[in-house]
């Protein structure tokens, strides 16, 4: 593959089924749809964990949770760990980053691999969201209601993410206008958006599009908290979301979630017009991906930090030089697959301490030139009593939680992921089969007593348990410039 110029989009909270080249009857994404009509469509991406900043830090170093020790939105990605970033820019190409990274911060002492980034946002305080940890100590974490606030604010109007979104097209816009002429070698722009995260504000002519009568039900609604698994009643728990999934406030936060799609896919158009009169289509390679999924009702929650499908799924499209017009690739990939893609895609030789990472390069597994392989995600964040661990293989998928009863699917039979197969006596010995493949992949319980560990000393990093739970929470990340809205945990 001939080395060209890499323009890298990222998106926040983008479930993969809710893009219109992935079937959805009615969501409007015709930008992204042009990447995959004029490239490939990878039909089973997968994120490396089910919430941002340990997905980010698997985006960056081709690696797992486990292997990195960024399990949550505190332990993030610090830079120390080496990036496909780090890589480029050691190879003499220019790698800039324009909008959400959500790292560690901007001190001057911290160093991503990007040759500038610009519009960065990053955790908060370069703490981040420490009420998360205390899911490590004995008593657990606290219920919140931000989180169902965050869903509750669903209307109209125009949200600091959705002015930052076009603050960040722009600024990439402005970015290529400077670099039209060719350089000594291509360079790689990684342009990643806030959007479509909570909260779902929109403009009226985007809710326009989305009449909340019109919105279907999302099919697993209607399972009560009873029903469900005990790790999901936690999290529905812990996020306040008990009570939300009725069918108004369904419609409404489907017709939302569904416009601040389309805004972010308008922002996309933007760089991709601009690309194209600048004539740098021709030698740029276009990428599109999520950090992960969205459940917007689906098993009568909100948000991701499952191992469902909805929330560990994300759309992955790319088109440009030597990439094929209108394929689609079944085989199971993931976020690690890209750090050996982009160097490839730039002839970077990895270095000898990349040996060991699990990723290939999606070119590769596009050109069938890669064995089939499981997909891999774990979760250690807020919202989960214990480690949660999903592999799939084929159309069966594991979720193995640490102390709690796993879960096993059958996605061709059940794609919604309704009927859990994990006690059924035909399939305990697939159930049995997939806990020890996933036993040579990571050790579980291990896993999750160093995750756990780590948790730990990072409540008294933060001053204790007391210092954490008088700090409150907030639902989401504030925009730089932006102090973060904080409320206090309720007294029982």
């Amino acid at each position: 593959m001939k080395p060209a110029n890499l323009l890298f989009l990222v998106s926040d909270n983008h479930q993969r089924n809710y893009t219109g080249c992935y079937g959805h009857p009615f969501v409007q994404t015709p930008n992204i749809d042009s990447i995959a009509e004029r490239g490939i469509r990878f039909d089973n991406a997968y994120a490396g964990s089910a919430v941002c900043c340990p997905a980010r830090a698997s985006i960056a170093t081709g690696r797992f949770p486990h292997q990195t020790k960024y399990w949550d939105n505190v332990k993030v990605y610090d830079g120390k760990i080496p990036s496909w970033h780090h890589r480029l820019r050691a190879a003499g190409h220019e790698i800039v980053s324009i909008g959400k990274l959500h790292y560690i911060g901007d001190d001057e002492d911290d160093d991503f691999g990007f040759t500038e980034s610009r519009l960065a946002m990053h955790i908060v305080g370069r703490k981040g969201a420490s009420f998360g940890l205390l899911r490590a100590t004995e008593q657990g974490e606290e219920a919140r209601q931000t989180p169902r606030e965050n869903y509750s604010k669903t209307g109209i109007g125009e949200s600091d993410y959705v002015l930052y979104d076009r603050q960040i097209a722009d600024e990439a816009c402005t970015w290529l206008e400077g670099h039209k002429s060719a350089g000594e070698k291509p360079w790689a722009l990684k342009v990643s958006f806030a959007a479509p995260h909570p909260p779902f504000i929109v403009p009226q002519r985007l809710m326009d599009l989305y009449p909340e009568a019109d919105m279907p039900l999302p099919p697993q609604f209607t399972n009560g908290p009873g029903e469900a698994h005990p790790a999901l009643q936690h999290l529905i728990w812990t996020h306040s979301f008990g009570e939300l999934a009725t069918e108004p406030f369904l419609r409404k936060t489907v017709a939302g979630y569904c416009s601040l799609i389309t805004h972010m896919d308008e922002q996309v158009g933007k760089i991709l017009h601009k690309l194209y009169d600048l004539k740098l289509a021709g030698n740029t390679r276009v990428v599109y991906v999520s950090d992960h999924g969205e459940a917007v009702g689906q098993h009568g929650m909100f948000g991701k930090s499952v191992g469902y499908d909805h929330s560990v799924t994300v759309p992955l499209v790319a088109c440009g030089p030597d990439i094929p017009n209108g394929q689609t690739v079944g085989d199971l990939v993931s976020h690690v697959d890209l750090f050996p893609t982009f160097l490839e895609s730039f002839s970077v030789t990895p270095e000898p301490e990349d040996a060991d990472l699990r990723g290939s390069s999606l070119w590769r597994i596009a050109a069938g030139e890669i064995p089939a392989r499981p997909a891999f995600c774990e979760y250690h964040a807020h919202g989960s009593k214990t480690g949660m661990f999903m592999l799939r293989r084929g159309n069966l998928k594991l979720i193995y939680h640490v102390g709690l009863p796993a879960e096993l699917y059958d996605l061709d039979n059940d794609p919604n992921e309704m009927r859990d197969l994990a006690n059924d006596p035909a399939y305990i010995e697939e159930c049995d089969s997939l806990q020890k493949e996933l036993r040579t992949i990571v050790d579980p319980e291990d896993a999750n007593n160093c995750a756990k560990r780590d948790q730990r000393s990072a409540i008294e990093l933060h001053g204790g348990v007391e210092t954490i739970l008088n700090g409150g929470s907030y639902g989401y990340n504030p925009v730089p410039g932006q102090e973060p809205v904080i409320v206090k945990f309720e007294k029982p």
